[in-house]
């Protein structure tokens, strides 16, 4: 029997065509057969064929084009799946191939809604990425204060410098946001 692929196509920016217009162009072959039924509900957002998925014994803990399910969930903002997720057994520090957890995604994103429930299933407030960067330090550089506050009502080190020797009180020195620095000098951050 033949199986049948699709191809997907991705919009590339115009910096990496050579300052053309956004072109579209060939990304991967994606053979919908071959997709794990747990992969293929998360990235359609099918809370009970992720239910289904996981009742029937798939792992959480799969992992999606680099990317750990729990994260392809973080990503397309599908809290119900993160908490079927997590109830299911995933891991909340799995890493994708840059070092990001799915704390530090949600945080990226300024999500407070996930990021509370990661740190409710003990995601570790301070991981680091391979850059060194905490979740405090991705939110404090963005200005989500929401997050900032979730992240330090869980203790996150507000001392904690990415590999740079930058803090988040420095990041939110750098990035304009007052109120954020304010939160974090008084969670004990330091010059």
């Amino acid at each position: 029997m033949r199986r049948r692929g699709f191809l997907a196509f991705v919009a590339i920016p115009s910096t990496v065509v050579g300052g053309v217009a956004p072109a579209l162009a060939l990304a991967q072959q994606v053979d919908p057969m071959t997709l794990k039924p747990i992969v293929k509900a998360v990235r359609e957002g099918d809370d009970e064929k992720v239910r289904s998925a996981l009742l029937k014994g798939e792992s959480p803990n799969q992992d999606s084009n680099g990317q750990p399910l729990l994260m392809v969930a973080v990503l397309a903002g599908q809290l119900s799946i993160v908490e079927i997720l997590l109830k299911g057994g995933a891991f909340p520090d799995a890493m994708d191939r840059e070092g990001n957890t799915s704390l530090t995604r949600a945080a990226e994103k300024g999500d407070v809604d996930v990021v509370e429930i990661l740190l409710a299933r003990n995601a570790k407030v301070d991981g680091q990425t391979r850059q060194g960067a905490t979740a405090l330090s991705i939110a404090s550089r963005r200005g989500y204060a929401e997050v900032v506050r979730a992240l330090l009502a869980k203790k996150a080190d507000p001392n904690k410098a990415d590999f740079t020797g930058r803090t988040p009180l420095a990041y939110a020195r750098q990035a304009g946001k007052p109120s954020i620095e304010a939160m974090l000098r008084k969670a004990g951050a330091r010059e």
